[in-house]
C-alpha cells in the first residue's frame, strides 16, 4: 500500500507543479491548444469541410465553424461505431468511447483519443491524491496518510462492434489501473466488475470488505450518492452484515450470482472484528463521533462528485461522516475533462486551460454575438460553456450553464448550476426534459387517457428520493388501473428511457416514482396566478419541472384527496 501511495502522490504533486504553470499562462495555452487541434484534424472529414487547414485565430475559427450539437455529430459516429470508419470526425486513432445520458433510450457514445484519455487519467485521477497530499500538508503533515479504502461504484462496461471499450467517462481513469487497484482498494475486482451487475447487492459486497479492514484512510466514489447510499444500507443492515463477519458467510437473503455466494461464502470469520462492529453500531448512528470514524480510527479523507444538484446527499451524508474532508471529483463529463478542485471541501473548480479549448455564451446574453473567451469572463456571472476537444467536438454546445466564482492564477474558477435541457437529476441520472415528455406520452398512450397538462417533482424529502408525476387529466386512470399497476408501467418507462436511472434504480439510489391527480382546473388556475401578477398569458410555459418553492407550495397543494 506504501509504494502505491507514495506513486500516487508523486502524480498528484507533477500534476499540480504542472497546472499551476498552464494556467497562469491561461489564454496563451488556450490559443495553443486550438491551433493544435485543428492542425491534427486538418485532413479528417470534419477537418476538410471547414476549412480547419486555412484556420490561425479563435476569430477565424468562430467565423468558419459553426456552434453545434450531440445531433449534428451523431450520424457520423454512427458511422464510427456500425462501419469502423477512420477519419470522420477526428484524424487520430480512436482507442476507446464514453457514454452518457442521450436522447430517449439511447446514450451518447462520445469517441476518445488518447490525448482526451491523458487528460481524464492526470486531472480525475493523479490530481486527487495530490488536491489530498497539498492538504494534509498546509494541515501539518509531512504527506498525504497511506491510501486504502472502498470503491463504490461498478467499472463495468461495453464494447464497440470492432471491440473497443465502452464505459462512462467516470470510470476511464479507474478501468485504466485495473491491474493495480488492489493495492490500494478493498473492493475485490470481482465487485468492480461484477458478472451480473443487475443482481448483484453491491453495497453488501463493498461493506462487508471495508468493514474488515480496520486500516481504512479514504472513502471513495464517483459521486457522492453512492457513499450516502452504502451508509444507508449498512444502518438498516448492521446485524445481518455483522453476522456475516463473524461466521464468514452470505445472508440467503443477499441478492448475488452462485458465482460469487461460493466464493466469498465461505471466507475466513473474523469474530474478533465482528464483536468491535457490533458495539459501535449498537452505540447508534446518531452519537457525538460520526460512525465513520468509529469504524475506521484512521479515517483522513473522501472523495466523490459533489455538485449543487446533488446536496441532499451530502447533507445526509455528512450524519454518518461529520466533518471528514472531501474532495469534490471535479466538472467533468463524456465530452471531457473541464475543471478540478484545488482544496478539499471546495464547491468550485478551476477551468483547465490544456485539457480543451472554451467559449462561453452570457445566460442573459445575445446568442448572435461572438462567444467569449476565458480571458474575458466576469465573476459572478453565469454562462453557457461550449468546448472543443481533443476527439473531434468542435464548438460543441454541453447545455451546461456555470457561475464563475473567482481566480486561479489567470484561469478561472467556476461552479456547475444547472443543464439548461435538464429535467431532473436527484442522483446525477441527468433525465432530460425530452425524456420526461416521451414518459409523459407514452403513460397517456398506453392507458388510453390525456392529460391536460403534468409536472414532475424530484422528492428529495425521502430517505431515498423518488420521481413524482402530478397530472390534470378528465379520467381517472390511476383508481381505474390500479395505483401499482400505473406506478410500475411509469417505473418501467423511466428505466428505458434513461440507462442511468435504471442503474441507480437497480442500486437503490432512486425510490420507484409515484404517481398523482390534480383537482380540475389546477393549470388554469396557475395561469389566471401569474396574470395577475402581471405576466402576459401567451408568455407563460408549461411547468414540466416543479423545481422552485412557490411552484411545490402551488401545485403540491392541488393535489386530489
Amino acid at each position: 500500500m506504501g509504494l502505491v501511495s507514495n506513486w500516487g502522490v508523486l502524480l498528484g504533486r507533477y500534476t499540480f507543479k504542472r497546472f499551476d504553470g498552464y494556467t497562469t499562462r491561461a489564454m496563451e495555452t488556450q490559443n495553443k491548444i486550438l491551433m493544435k487541434i485543428l492542425q491534427e484534424n486538418k485532413d479528417c472529414e470534419l477537418g476538410k469541410k471547414y476549412d480547419f487547414a486555412n484556420i490561425h485565430s479563435i476569430q477565424e475559427f468562430q467565423d468558419k465553424v459553426p456552434l453545434s450539437t450531440f445531433e449534428d455529430y451523431a450520424p457520423l459516429i454512427d458511422r464510427m461505431l456500425e462501419k469502423n470508419e477512420q477519419n470522420v470526425i477526428t484524424s487520430k486513432k480512436v482507442l476507446r468511447y464514453c457514454s452518457s445520458s442521450g436522447s430517449v433510450g439511447k446514450p451518447k457514445m462520445q469517441p476518445k483519443t488518447f490525448r482526451d484519455i491523458w487528460s481524464m487519467q492526470c486531472c480525475g485521477m493523479a490530481a486527487t491524491p495530490g488536491c489530498a497530499d497539498r492538504y494534509f500538508r498546509a494541515h501539518g503533515l509531512d504527506k498525504l496518510p497511506g491510501q486504502r479504502g472502498p470503491l463504490l461504484m461498478s467499472l463495468n462496461g461495453g464494447k464497440t462492434p470492432f471491440g473497443l471499450r465502452v464505459n462512462g467517462a467516470g470510470q476511464v481513469p479507474l478501468d485504466n489501473l485495473r491491474p493495480i487497484l488492489k493495492f490500494f482498494i478493498t473492493t475485490p475486482d470481482d465487485i468492480l466488475y461484477p458478472e451480473d451487475e443487475e443482481n448483484t447487492n453491491i453495497p453488501y459486497f463493498q461493506l462487508i470488505f471495508a468493514l474488515q479492514d480496520k486500516k481504512v484512510t479514504y472513502l471513495g466514489s464517483m459521486v457522492i450518492t453512492l457513499l450516502s447510499t452504502m451508509f444507508e444500507y449498512l444502518e438498516n443492515n448492521w446485524e445481518m452484515i455483522c453476522n456475516d463477519i463473524e461466521h464468514g458467510t452470505i445472508d440467503p437473503s443477499v441478492k448475488c450470482p452462485d458465482s460469487l455466494r461460493q466464493k466469498y461464502g465461505h471466507r475466513k470469520p473474523n469474530p474478533k472484528r465482528a464483536a468491535e462492529l457490533r458495539a459501535i453500531f449498537e452505540e447508534g448512528f446518531d452519537t457525538g463521533v460520526p460512525v465513520a470514524k468509529r469504524i475506521w480510527p484512521d479515517l483522513a479523507w473522501g472523495y466523490g462528485m459533489i455538485s449543487s444538484t446533488l446536496s441532499v446527499y451530502m447533507d445526509k451524508l455528512k450524519k454518518y461522516i461529520g466533518d471528514l474532508p472531501m474532495h469534490n471529483m471535479g466538472y467533468a463529463a463524456s465530452e471531457g475533462y473541464m475543471a478540478m478542485p484545488v482544496e478539499l471541501n471546495a464547491s468550485d473548480y478551476v477551468l483547465l486551460p490544456r485539457s480543451l479549448f472554451y467559449e462561453f455564451i452570457p445566460e442573459d446574453g445575445d446568442e448572435t454575438q461572438r462567444p467569449l473567451t476565458l480571458d474575458q469572463l466576469e465573476v459572478g456571472k453565469n454562462y453557457e460553456i461550449i468546448i472543443t476537444n481533443w476527439s473531434g467536438l468542435y464548438r460543441y454546445r454541453i447545455l451546461d450553464i456555470v457561475k464563475v466564482t473567482g481566480t486561479y492564477n489567470n484561469s478561472k474558477k467556476i461552479e456547475f448550476l444547472y443543464r439548461s435541457n435538464m429535467g431532473l437529476n436527484i442522483a446525477n441520472e441527468k433525465t432530460s426534459t425530452q425524456m420526461l415528455d416521451f414518459v409523459a406520452e407514452k403513460l397517456q398512450e398506453n392507458f388510453g387517457v390525456d392529460f391536460k397538462s403534468f409536472s414532475y417533482y424530484p422528492n428529495t424529502d425521502l430517505e431515498v428520493p423518488r420521481y413524482e408525476l402530478y397530472v390534470e387529466c378528465d379520467k381517472d386512470f390511476i383508481a381505474e388501473n390500479g395505483l401499482e399497476k400505473v406506478r410500475e408501467e411509469f417505473d418501467e418507462l423511466m428505466k428505458g428511457a434513461n440507462e442511468k436511472y435504471e442503474k441507480y434504480r437497480r442500486w437503490g439510489m432512486i425510490e420507484q416514482p409515484m404517481i398523482y391527480m390534480f383537482e380540475d382546473g389546477t393549470y388554469d388556475a396557475y395561469k389566471a396566478a401569474l396574470v395577475a401578477q402581471g405576466r402576459v398569458l401567451n408568455q407563460i410555459k408549461p411547468v414540466t419541472v416543479i423545481n422552485t418553492p412557490e411552484k411545490k407550495e402551488f401545485f403540491l397543494s392541488r393535489v386530489k384527496k
